[in-house]
């Protein structure tokens, strides 16, 4: 693998969420963090290499991460916001299959089939690292989708040079390692101290 480190530039062009935040009826998402996996995600299926050759019956995030070429810090913004709250409904007797478990959840009363959601607002920014092979080397930017449903719309552009980066905690406890953590969004996104990119790199490359 010809690994270079790529400083990136991400833009929310359309509405994105996924269930970070409790807030009545619903979840809001941190505007200022997207996680290093779905990004990697996001670019994997947009170059046309999915890492998931099956579907699962539960994540394993690292023997995923394996397939693919790139690792990435946390993508991190400032000041970006969220939208008001949006109605969703949940098909579950489609989408789910309803199994007995699922038939069982929904019974207890605990289990909504409607709820609201925050999603960030277009015109979002972010920055951060890629460590792998250039994904900008057949076009200057890229348009991944991002969030629940892929629904989010998110274009990736090479930038210059960033003075530091945040590494996600919890993606490097898959791979054995314990960086020190200086927030927590989810027990899957740990905000690590700021890095260097070089030190960044350093890092992510010893993640596999």
């Amino acid at each position: 693998m010809n690994a270079t480190v790529t400083a990136f530039r991400a833009e929310t062009l359309t509405p994105f969420y996924y269930h970070g935040l409790y807030v009545p009826d619903g979840a809001a998402t941190h505007p200022d963090v997207i996680s290093d996996t779905a990004l990697c995600f996001a670019l994997a299926y947009a170059l046309g290499r999915p890492p998931t050759p099956h579907l699962r019956t539960r994540p394993d995030y690292r023997e995923d991460l394996c397939r693919l070429p790139w690792r990435a810090s946390l993508a991190m913004g400032s000041g970006n916001r969220n939208l008001g709250p949006v109605r969703h409904i949940i098909d579950v007797e489609r989408e789910g299959g309803y199994p007995v478990s699922m038939q069982k959840a929904m019974g207890s009363g605990l289990f909504k089939k409607t709820f609201y959601v925050h999603e960030v607002a277009p015109g979002a920014v972010y920055h951060g690292i890629l460590y792998g092979p250039d994904p900008f080397a057949f076009g200057e930017e890229l348009i991944v989708r991002m969030g629940v449903g892929r629904t989010g719309l998110l274009r990736l552009k090479r930038t210059e040079a960033i003075a530091e980066c945040r590494l996600n905690a919890a993606t490097a406890r898959l791979f054995g390692q314990a960086l020190p953590e200086e927030g927590r969004i989810l027990d899957t996104i740990r905000l690590s101290r700021p890095y260097s990119p070089q030190e960044a790199a350093a890092i992510l490359a010893s993640w596999h």
